[in-house]
């Protein structure tokens, strides 16, 4: 039998939405797994959230992983992710982004011993193109793109994004960028065949963090929109600067009797609080992969999302009007009528709900597992055949 594959995958920090799909992948017999990570800090400053955050569930166990010492500082720990890739000689390197300093120490140290890299990230053609020195980080990506190996695509946008910056289709292994579909699935509510009536409350949410580019303000004022005379609610979980601009935005929209505000809730409360939403709301100006939005089919909920976002598309977590709905961002009028279909058609709310529960087992950390563990296998094949 021959030596399992050696594997090195790279990232900043850990995050609870992968550490399933790590747990699974290392289990498969014939790849030997190693996660390293810049930091393994307990607590640190999210300012997205405008508070200090301490996840409330493991993420290190049940897999190897290793990290420098917690005092370490730049120059060391950038010494010590070479030392331990030139240590373990992996034969694969799974690199998540590239705008991190450890993505950027193991990418030189792949470049410079021809070691085989995989990107996987969730960058996409919709915001490549934005921002400051967008010309320079655009070549600089196409450079990158064009001396790894390939790359695990995360979603639809995300595939395009690498074809669009050179990449063969050939390198680029369809993955998934998951969510812990096991732990919020045990407290979904079995919604098939369920039934609504007229005059049932819609429950409408948002949960994530309280910044611009979430685009709550939006989704505010969509809900003045609705028809008053409805039974509708809508709860907004999160934290962050924005907060009380946003409480005094729905005060003034008139919608202090409609809205609450939860504030803040760490991962082990939020399987509880989705499975409460009949529908929720990702109205992001700019957004990837955002992981509420699995987590929250994964509970039965429907969900609509705005087209900055990057989980729709053919194939995708959400297709319009199957899985899922999409408005065009920065329209609340839009946002208001997807809002009024889920509360006229009760029917068609809960065939979106049970479309988008049975989408989500394609997206959870077994499918990670598997469609990195085969990534890793024809990678190597057809690096070694080549």
């Amino acid at each position: 039998m021959s030596e399992p594959i050696r594997v090195a995958l790279v990232m900043d920090h850990p995050a609870q939405q992968f550490t399933r799909g790590f747990q699974l992948l290392s289990a498969e017999p014939d790849i030997n797994l190693q996660v390293y990570y810049w930091s393994v800090a307990a607590s640190f400053l999210d300012p997205g959230f405008g508070r200090p955050v301490s996840w409330d569930v493991d993420l290190l166990g049940g897999y190897t992983w290793a990290a420098p010492a917690p005092a370490a500082s730049v120059p060391l720990r950038l010494r010590w992710i070479v030392r331990r890739l030139r240590g373990a000689r992996p034969e694969v390197v799974i690199c998540y982004g590239w705008g991190t300093r450890i993505a950027r120490a193991s990418i030189a140290y792949c470049l410079m011993t021809r070691t085989r890299l995989l990107l996987y990230g969730d960058s996409t053609w919709q915001h490549s193109n934005r921002g400051q020195r967008r010309i320079a980080r655009s070549v600089a990506v196409r450079i990158l793109t064009q001396a790894s190996t390939g790359a695990i695509s995360t979603g639809t946008f995300n595939r395009e994004f690498y074809i669009r910056q050179g990449m063969d289709p050939r390198r680029i292994w369809s993955g998934v960028c998951p969510a812990d579909t096991e732990l919020f699935g045990r407290d979904c509510v079995d919604n098939q065949g369920a039934t609504y009536v007229e005059s049932s409350s819609l429950h409408i949410g948002f949960a994530g963090k309280l910044i611009p580019r979430k685009g709550v303000d939006e989704l505010l004022i969509a809900s003045s929109m609705l028809p008053r005379m409805a039974n509708w609610s809508v709860t907004v979980v999160g934290d962050g600067p924005l907060m009380a601009e946003l409480q005094e935005l729905a005060s003034q929209l008139g919608l202090d009797d409609r809205v609450t505000f939860r504030g803040f809730v760490n991962t082990a409360e939020m399987p509880q609080i989705l499975t409460s939403f009949d529908v929720l709301v990702v109205p992001s100006r700019k957004d990837m992969r955002v992981l509420v939005t699995i987590e929250a089919m994964a509970v039965g909920a429907a969900v609509v999302v705005s087209d900055a976002t990057a989980v729709w598309g053919p194939g995708d977590l959400i297709e319009d009007g199957v899985t899922g709905l999409v408005y065009p961002s920065g329209d609340p009028a839009a946002l208001a009528a997807q809002l009024r279909r889920l509360l006229d058609d009760r029917s068609m709310l809960a065939t979106i709900r049970s479309n988008g529960l049975a989408r989500t087992e394609r997206f959870g950390p077994a499918s990670f597992a598997r469609t990195t563990a085969s990534a890793i296998r024809e990678c190597l094949h057809s690096s070694t055949k080549g």
